[in-house]
């Protein structure tokens, strides 16, 4: 296909029976013609036509093919003329594919007018009744539905012609000219879409729909009858045996299964949320039980990756090397004051996530992705993205400060003495927050003390398996454990100490300690604790990261869960909180 001119460029268009949305073609060779040619006119409406065969809708909606950040192609603003030429090709256009096009393209620029709605509108339906593709072509499928969808929701937005678009909807369901998967995601649409609720229709639908549910298979029976459980809701009937219909089906994919894959999981839980929907306690119960057993069975091995790119390797070697001797020459020159300093002010920790940060693969798109817990619990708040906080703690944070200790034990400034003296004399730790009472009698708490023996065992412990080149996980259990939990007192006696709120009232009038997560949300928290220091401690001790206070709590970690690496993050946690000096308050 090449066009020498814009006329057989529009003579394409008028030809074009082919109901596919997307030509990747046509632009191309759009712009060979506009880069050929030496009148600036001609390059203008090249380009003019070259954005308009870029430009998809869906839903009644402008899509952009392409978008990085701000930038999104293409716009509207590409128009410059105050949409003049498209205008024109609109009216003249006859092909109703691209005149539904032109006018619905107008209809969402600022110069719409209700007449381009009209018109797109009749070339919409003009389209799809004159279209003729194999009941078996998905993809015409696809394109069938999209162009549907632009039409039902135009009809509905200015009211007219929509009974008609229903109408000839519902002539498609006896017929076979779409298939019964595009007949569903049609019917879904319409339910979930529609301006005003119409009984009749929906009784129609779920008429179909029902009729289906015997015959249906696999992915087209889940499609069916997750569309009669959202009808059955519109019109006010029980989805009950549809729920419980659904859950049969995700327990009927496990056979297909290998029952060490961790899709087992995906589809026992699946069942579960819909046999609670049901409120069928018979398959709860069984369900539960067999998830329970399918837990012992499910493989979640590692899945390594090597960097073979020889610049990127030499680029990490030279920024390790680096670090490495940075941190031997802090080491060796200065103080265990300093070396502690080192730890708490070193901007080594990664920037915290934000939604752009946590990207997802296209890959994603192909397969299922779950996030599992230290149970093997899938965590339905997080899904299978790529978690660049994590990556940076384990391949960079911890790195280094493994190299600090081991240096600094090496050269007899990191010990159990030194950090407590540390503690001590530079922190708010030291702060006496004990006093007596009317009773005479000793209150409150003496931090030192209750930190010591956490750091005794893992330094007696850490230079053990140094001299024996060894893991001792048990020897690790009594100090992570302990540590875990006292962070969650230091945290509420520095919220205390700076009237940060660590209580609230329940509205039966009773008092409840604020979430760990919600002490460290607070205003007065995050306005004196760095934003870096917020996502460490966030990611140690809640579900957006390691998760220590709930898993150690609840005694989820196993021995082989123990080991210094944990420790050595729980150290730099608790310089970096301690890193203040506070007057000594005592609440009323």
């Amino acid at each position: 296909m090449q066009f020498t001119n814009l006329e057989s460029y529009y003579t394409y268009l008028e030809e074009d029976e082919n109901l596919s949305i997307h030509d990747f073609n046509t632009s191309k060779y759009l712009k060979i013609l506009g880069d050929g040619s030496s009148e600036i006119e001609l390059k203008k409406l090249c380009s003019y036509e070259q954005f308009f065969c870029d430009f998809s809708i869906e839903k009644g909606e402008h899509v952009p093919n392409h978008q990085m950040g701000d930038y999104k192609y293409p716009t509207l603003e590409l128009f410059d003329d105050d949409f003049v030429y498209l205008k024109k090709r609109a009216e003249e256009t006859i092909n109703p594919k691209y005149k539904s096009k032109y006018n619905h393209i107008l209809w969402l620029s600022p110069q719409k007018h209700y007449n381009n709605a009209k018109q797109a509108i009749e070339s919409y339906m003009a389209l799809l009744e004159n279209s003729n593709f194999a009941a078996d072509d998905n993809l015409l499928n696809n394109s069938f539905r999209t162009y549907f969808e632009n039409l039902f929701l135009l009809s509905q937005s200015i009211n007219y012609k929509s009974a008609e678009t229903i109408d000839y909807f519902t002539t498609l369901l006896a017929g076979s000219k779409i298939n019964e998967f595009c007949k569903y995601a049609i019917m879904r649409f319409i339910v979930e879409n529609i301006k005003k609720s119409n009984a009749v229709l929906f009784e129609k639908f779920f008429d179909y729909a029902n009729s289906k549910v015997e015959i249906a298979e696999d992915r087209l029976l889940e499609s069916f009858l997750k569309l009669l459980i959202i009808i059955s809701q519109k019109l006010k009937k029980s989805p009950a045996n549809f729920h419980e219909k659904l859950g049969d089906w995700h327990i009927s994919q496990l056979k297909k299964e290998n029952e060490q894959s961790f899709v087992v999981h995906h589809f026992y839980l699946n069942a579960l949320e819909e046999y609670r929907k049901a409120n069928h306690k018979e398959k709860i119960e069984q369900t539960s039980v067999s998830l329970e057993q399918a837990k012992k069975t499910i493989n979640l091995k590692r899945v390594p990756f090597e960097i073979k790119d020889e610049k990127i390797l030499k680029a990490l070697n030279q920024y390790w090397k680096m670090t490495v001797d940075t941190i031997k020459r802090i080491v060796t020159e200065k103080s265990s004051k300093d070396i502690y300093g080192y730890l708490i002010l070193d901007d080594f920790l990664p920037k915290p996530n934000s939604d752009e940060d946590e990207t997802k693969s296209a890959l994603f798109d192909l397969v299922t992705t779950m996030t599992f817990d230290i149970n093997r619990n899938v965590n339905k708040s997080k899904s299978g993205m790529i978690n660049p906080y994590h990556l940076h703690i384990n391949n960079f944070t911890f790195r280094q400060i493994s190299c600090v200790f081991l240096e600094g034990m090496k050269e007899g400034k990191i010990t159990f003495q030194s950090l407590i003296d540390y503690l001590k004399n530079y922190t708010w730790y030291g702060t006496d927050f004990t006093y007596v009472d009317n009773n005479n009698e000793k209150q409150g708490f003496d931090w030192i003390e209750l930190l010591t023996p956490s750091l005794q065992v893992f330094f007696n412990q850490i230079e053990a398996d140094i001299k024996t080149a060894t893991n001792h996980h048990q020897g690790y259990i009594v100090a992570i454990d302990s540590l875990v939990l006292k962070f969650e007192g230091l945290l509420r006696e520095f919220s205390r100490a700076i009237a940060a709120q660590t209580i609230e009232f329940k509205a039966d009038g009773t008092e409840e300690r604020i979430s760990f997560d919600k002490l460290l949300d607070n205003e007065k928290i995050t306005d004196l604790i760095p934003a870096n220091d917020i996502a460490f401690f966030k990611y140690l001790f809640t579900s957006e990261g390691m998760n220590l206070r709930n898993n150690i709590a609840h005694c989820f970690y196993k021995t082989e869960n123990y080991n210094s690496s944990t420790m050595l993050l729980l150290i730099v946690a608790l310089l970096r909180l301690g890193n203040y000096r506070l007057e000594k308050k005592h609440d009323k």
